[in-house]
Parts: structure tokens; C-alpha cells; sequence
């Protein structure tokens, strides 16, 4: 906002106004239009007022969330690959649209946690970023990147850990009890509509899970339970594993499990459901 555009303003709202109509002089230096430009001169200055005050009042809030774990994570969302910093370590947008920026903020998920090693305490960072609508690990050249981004920008003496991997494995036997007049014996819909609903129901509670979140052997019981055609809710997972390592190790989760890697897929040959008939009971 200008000076000269509140007094546009200013005059505007004037013209609107019937006990007004005798200012018409065309002066600049008519008293009314004299008025006008001290007011928005005012009115100006106090924009700029309020201006330094929210920037004054946003670099102290930044200034005291500096490098908490929710800092860190920010930070990795706001990496920029093939980007230098500036000698501030903030990074310029001169010559940069939105889309060039967000091309360049690789990171699409991040997690921050504090682990002790060998009696020191590290702050690991698990990243991912998306690859054909869902999520990938960086390329070693990526990591590096990301690796001398926090090299420059965290404190002195802070030993960090940037990690980032192809998603955790998942096998699961399941027993799901259907009901005829909905799905067929394979879990299809009979009307056509979806042949993979279980699976679907699977496949969205993987992807939608958070980041670096709890799997939850009963969370996903209660999803499949709702999936229509399932009968009297009827559902049972038999067993449960995970794996991270190459070669495999598959461990058995008991109830719960957080992703090494942060997040989790399941390929269709790990996934086994027995389609079970059952009668419900009106």
C-alpha cells in the first residue's frame, strides 16, 4: 500500500459523501486535498509501523523455537536440492517462482527423533520424498546434499544422522469372514464396483498412516471390519511381520510397529486372505 494510493482512497470515500460536494477544486494544493495526503501519510506510516513490529515479533519466535526437533523438521521439509545458502545459511528466492521452489524441496516427509550412540546423544533424521504419487528414498548424491545442509545450519557440537530407505516390508495372514450377498470368494464386489476392497482398505491405511507413525495391528482389525460385506464384523489377523534389511529378517509385531524407514508398503505376494463365507444373521 502506497501513499498515494490511501489517498485515493481518502478522496474516493469523499466523493461519496453529499455534504462534501463543494470540495471540487482541482488544486493540488486545495486544503482538502491537502488534508487527504497528511492522513494517508499517517495512515502509511503506521502500516510501516505495524510491519516492523510483526517481523520484530516473528524473527523473536523464531528465534526462540530455534533447534527443537519440530526445527529440525522443518528445515528438512524446506531443503532445496541443487540450491546454494546464503551467508545468513536462509536460502534466496530472487529469480524463483513458487513452482521452481517446490520442484526443489525434494524432502516430502520428515521425522526428527533423539537417540543415544555409543553414550552421545544424536538427533536422526528420517526423510523421504515422493516418486510416481507415493513415497521413495533419496539418491546417496540426495543425502549428501541434505547431509552439508544440516552441516551449515545446526548448532556447534550437534551430531546428526540423516537416514533415508526403501519402505519397510509387510506380510500379513489374514481371515476375513464375508458376506454372499455382497462379495464374491475372491473379496469382489458382486455389483462390480471394486474387486479389491480388503486390499484397498490395506493399501489406503499404509499410505495414509503418519510419517515415522505406529502401526497398529488393532487400528487396521477395526478398518476391515467396516468394509462392506464383511459379515457380523468378523475378522481375524493371524500373523503379522516386518522387514527392513537385505537380506530379509522378518520380525513378528505383536501389536504395534514403527517403519525403520518411516513408512511401510506391502507387495500383493505378501498379502493373504482367506475369503471366508458366512451367513449374517438378520
Amino acid at each position: 500500500m502506497t501513499i498515494q494510493g490511501i489517498k485515493n482512497q481518502i478522496l474516493a470515500e469523499k466523493a461519496n459523501q453529499e455534504a462534501l460536494e463543494g470540495l471540487n477544486s482541482s488544486s493540488n494544493v486545495a486544503i482538502y486535498n491537502i488534508w487527504a495526503y497528511v492522513v494517508a501519510t499517517v495512515v502509511w506510516t503506521l502500516y510501516q509501523f505495524f510491519k516492523t513490529y510483526t517481523a520484530e515479533t516473528d524473527q523473536k519466535i523464531r528465534e526462540q523455537k530455534r533447534y527443537t526437533l519440530l526445527w529440525f523438521r522443518e528445515k528438512a521439509l524446506a531443503f532445496r536440492y541443487g540450491q546454494a545458502l546464503q551467508d545468513n545459511a536462509e536460502y534466496s528466492d530472487d529469480g524463483l517462482d513458487a513452482e521452481q521452489i517446490a520442484e526443489m524441496q525434494i524432502v516430502a516427509r520428515a521425522a526428527v527423533i533423539e537417540l543415544e550412540l555409543g553414550k552421545r546423544k544424536n538427533l536422526f533424521i528420517k526423510v523421504a520424498k515422493e516418486s510416481n504419487s507415493d513415497l521413495a528414498a533419496l539418491t546417496p548424491e540426495e543425502i549428501t546434499s541434505l547431509e552439508q545442509y544440516f552441516a551449515i545450519i545446526k548448532p556447534a557440537g550437534t551430531k546428526i544422522i540423516v537416514f533415508s530407505d526403501a519402505p519397510d516390508q509387510l506380510k500379513l495372514d489374514i481371515r476375513f469372514f464375508y458376506d454372499p450377498l455382497v462379495l464374491d470368494s475372491n473379496g469382489a464386489r458382486i455389483d462390480g464396483s471394486n474387486n479389491t476392497p480388503v486390499q484397498d482398505v490395506i493399501n489406503n491405511y499404509l499410505t495414509v498412516l503418519k510419517f515415522n507413525g505406529e502401526f497398529s495391528i488393532a487400528a487396521l482389525i477395526d478398518l476391515l471390519q467396516d468394509v462392506e460385506g464383511c459379515a457380523d464384523r468378523e475378522v481375524y489377523i493371524d500373523n503379522v511381520e516386518a522387514n527392513y534389511l537385505q537380506p530379509a529378517e522378518w520380525q513378528n509385531i505383536e501389536s504395534s510397529y514403527v517403519a525403520n524407514s518411516g513408512y511401510m508398503r506391502i507387495a500383493e505376494e505378501d498379502l493373504n486372505i482367506e475369503f471366508i463365507p458366512k451367513t449374517v444373521q438378520l
